[in-house]
């Protein structure tokens, strides 16, 4: 038996009142489900993690604290331009 036909089945059994409280939480997760919005790989929203990109960039070489402080303020420039 699939579980709609087995839910079915154990709703006819119930009292009204635990009837309307199967339906209420049944209308929650349809509603739940309905209101995720999953964006597109290619169109992440602003304000995301992403939003630090680049800032992790690997080099064959290690950076030195001048070159680092300068791609970080680079970094901050361009974000806040």
């Amino acid at each position: 038996m699939e579980a709609p036909e087995k839910t079915y089945e154990i709703v006819k059994t119930m009292p009204t009142e635990q009837v309307n409280e199967v339906l209420d939480f049944v209308e929650f997760l349809k509603q739940k489900t309905q209101s995720i919005v999953i964006p597109p790989a290619n169109k992440i929203p602003q304000g995301t993690l992403t939003g630090l990109r680049g800032i992790a960039t690997t080099t064959s070489t290690p950076l030195s604290d001048e070159e680092i402080g300068e791609d970080y303020t680079n970094y901050l420039q361009q974000k806040y331009q």
